[in-house]
């Protein structure tokens, strides 16, 4: 290093014998010239040689005085240049700062006491005339030593004139260094710190020990809102939680000066009131005597933090749980459920296998089959194939024969499946075995009976042969009686049609006669009986007769109506199923004293077949007929709707109803139920009863029908 140094220190001297003269102006003289080296080293002042010479003897006289007290100075190192620049006095202290011996350094230039690269981009004139106009240059640079190590020093340099001449000539020049490398570097530190600290994602914060700011770094502002220039100055507790900070101070004074660092976590107050939780961590600032001068404090915004932590915690809940449920389920099933790591060993074993085993889960953990005394055969066998799993990434289904501590032998079936992780690695593997013994047996009784089953099939086949020819001709015989049955059947539904409407023209005869006889006969006598009364008017026991006898026509005349009614009402003839149906609703209400409802949708346009409108109405008789005798309702509802193909009649009542299965086979109702379902077959319908005990009865009734006419058309 030191040659190196030489090298470098004879480089700067030749440079400095070879530096451009610029000339400037100066007070006194105007052929003073200034110079200086190419690397921008120390200031050298240059004047024209004939001056200097006239000038030679004071100076040397004035440096002679100076000698002793640059010598003799012990705290700076100091040195002389002559104009040129080149070192012609040197004391101890420049010896020892810089490392050059006075017979080493003497006559060269002082360039070489100077860092090159802390000289690039310096102004050389404007240096120049600050130093002549001033007389003197204060200057912080670093330096270089003997062997070539760096330091910073502070120096001042002083300019020597000679004050015979008129204005001043300068003849040489004083300087001196004090080192400041030590301050540099704090300082350095200290905005590398400061630099540092601003680029932490933490709300960095000093004060003193009255808990005034001393330091704000920039994530503070950005936490707490607060500007550095705004919160310097300011105390702690207006910034943040007054409240709470002002709690805590004793407690967090007395942690520090047990030179111990305080932390906590609570809510802390931004600038615009609003709070989030915060981990504070304060530690003690201390000087050199260790005593407690300040205190700095880094906050951290935990918001995220806490509400992780609860999902943790929400988290962790669900996978204990999950857990416990895991090990709940496989505990109480009989198969035997367990799992292994990648080393082929126990992680978990259900409760059944601890059993067969007689050990504990923490006994089981980490063994493999060789450590459970399994033959070692077999535990091979199983220890390999579990490798395969993990080598493959495949299932694998295998079985093996056991024999129980009794004595019992039987066989197992297990089953290896691959459990991978999130980047598709086997992570374990998780088994399950199956006692199949019963199986196995069962598959060997079969396979012993399937020889006899064949035969027995073989048997069976010969007297199917044999049986099927004899069937076939009972299938023929029985296709034909299939046939003579559907014919008889055919026949006796046409025959009940035919006795049906028969019947409905019976009752429309027998009503007109009962109507016309019966109603005549009754009108005549309710007229005798009325003018009875008045030729008997004094005699009061006859008269009550009377009057009880004329009751009793007109509740037979009002029965004989009803009667007539029930039969075949005109208007169903005359005005149709809404009409008709109307009619026979409210007669029937009114008789039975039995609230009814009928709303009629979709038959205004035109009439429906005879046939149709009859089974629809007696189909509603026979099922109000059955309310009034056994369904003891308060309310029946009746729904008559032509759609598109069909009509539908729904009879709903809240009677005390019955078990719709049983429906059609209670055969106290007579035809009832049956009646109903055999009218709507007669014209292709279908009947539907929903019932419940005490939860009343309906009755839905579908009747293929054409589509109604539209306006305009002729009905068929």
């Amino acid at each position: 290093m030191a040659d190196t140094s030489e090298e470098l220190a004879t480089e700067q001297e030749e440079q400095a014998d070879e530096l451009p003269i610029s000339g400037l102006e100066s007070p006194g003289t105007k052929d003073r010239l200034l110079a200086t080296n190419s690397m921008g080293g120390v200031i050298l002042p240059y004047v024209d040689s004939t001056e200097r010479k006239q000038a030679e003897e004071s100076p040397l006289e004035a440096k002679g005085r100076l000698r002793p007290l640059i010598e003799n100075a012990k705290d700076d190192a100091m040195y002389t240049m002559d104009a040129d620049g080149r070192i012609d006095c040197w004391n101890t202290s420049a010896q020892a700062l810089f490392g050059y011996k006075e017979n080493e350094i003497m006559g060269r230039s002082a360039a070489l006491l100077y860092s090159p690269e802390d000289c690039k981009g310096k102004k050389l004139q404007s240096v120049l005339r600050e130093a002549n106009e001033s007389g003197s240059l204060e200057d912080e640079r670093w330096h270089l030593r003997k062997d070539g190590t760096r330091f910073y020093a502070s120096g001042v340099l002083t300019l020597l004139t000679d004050d015979r001449v008129e204005g001043g000539t300068t003849f040489a020049y004083a300087m001196k260094t004090r080192e400041l490398t030590e301050r540099k570097a704090a300082e350095e530190s200290i905005r590398f710190q400061a630099h540092l600290l601003d680029t932490v994602e933490q709300a960095v914060i000093a004060t003193n020990l009255n808990g005034i700011v001393t330091y704000w770094n920039k994530f503070a502002q950005k936490l707490y809102g607060w500007t550095a220039h705004e919160a310097l100055g300011r105390h702690i507790i207006e910034l943040t939680t007054p409240e709470l900070m002002a709690e805590l101070a004793i407690e967090i004074i007395s942690c520090l000066r047990r030179g111990e660092s305080w932390a906590g976590e609570f809510n802390v107050q931004r600038r615009d009131g609003t709070t989030f939780p915060a981990q504070i961590i304060n530690s003690p600032i201390v000087d050199d005597m260790g005593m407690l001068i300040g205190i700095v404090g880094v906050s951290v915004d935990i918001t995220d933090r806490k509400r992780q932590e609860v999902s943790l915690l929400e988290l962790t809940r669900q996978l204990e749980l999950q857990a416990r449920i895991f090990n709940t389920t496989l505990s109480s099933i009989t198969d035997f459920a367990y799992i292994f790591d990648r080393d082929g060993r126990f992680v978990y074993a259900n409760q059944a296998l601890l059993d067969l085993w007689g050990l504990t889960l923490d006994e089981a953990v980490g063994k493999n089959f060789f450590d459970l005394q399994y033959p070692d055969v077999l535990a091979a066998r199983l220890q390999r194939q579990i490798q395969q799993v993990l080598d493959t990434q495949q299932r694998l289904r295998d079985e093996t024969p056991y024999t129980s501590p009794t004595g019992k032998a039987g066989y197992y079936e297990y089953i290896f499946s691959p459990v991978f992780d999130a980047d598709s690695t086997v992570e374990v593997v998780a088994g399950s075995t199956r006692d199949i013994s019963e199986r196995k047996q069962a598959e060997e009784d079969l396979r012993v009976s399937r020889a006899a089953l064949q035969k027995s099939n073989e048997e069976l086949e010969r007297r199917v042969m044999e049986r099927t020819d004899a069937l076939s001709e009972t299938n023929a015989v029985l296709q034909q009686e299939v046939r003579e049955r559907q014919r008889i059947e055919g026949e006796r539904v046409e025959l009940l049609r035919r006795l049906i409407f028969a019947q409905e023209d019976e009752r429309r005869r027998i009503a007109r006669e009962m109507h016309d006889q019966f109603g005549q006969g009754l009108s005549a006598l309710t007229l005798n009986l009325a003018a009875l009364k008045e030729e008997t008017s004094e005699h009061v026991k006859l008269l009550a007769h009377l009057e009880i006898l004329e009751a009793v026509t007109k509740q037979l005349d009002a029965d004989v109506d009803f009667l007539v009614w029930e039969l075949r009402p005109t208007v169903l003839d005359d005005l149709g199923l809404p009409a008709a149906l109307k009619a026979h609703v409210q007669n029937w209400s009114k008789h039975f004293n039995i609230l009814a409802e009928l709303q009629v949708t979709g038959m205004k346009k035109a009439r429906m077949t005879n046939e149709v409108e009859t089974v629809l109405y007696r189909i509603t008789q026979e099922a109000l007929n059955n309310i009034a005798k056994h369904a003891q309702a308060g309310k029946v509802d009746i729904i008559l709707e032509h759609r598109d193909q069909h009509v539908s009649l729904i009879i709903e009542d809240d009677g005390v109803g019955f078990d719709g299965a049983q429906a059609f086979g209670r055969s106290h109702q007579g035809l009832g139920l049956i009646g109903i379902r055999e009218r709507a077959a007669l014209v292709g319908g279908t009947v539907e009863i929903e019932s419940q005990p005490q939860q009343g009865t309906t009755v839905f009734i579908r009747i293929p029908a054409p589509p109604l006419p539209r306006d305009g058309e002729q009905h068929e």
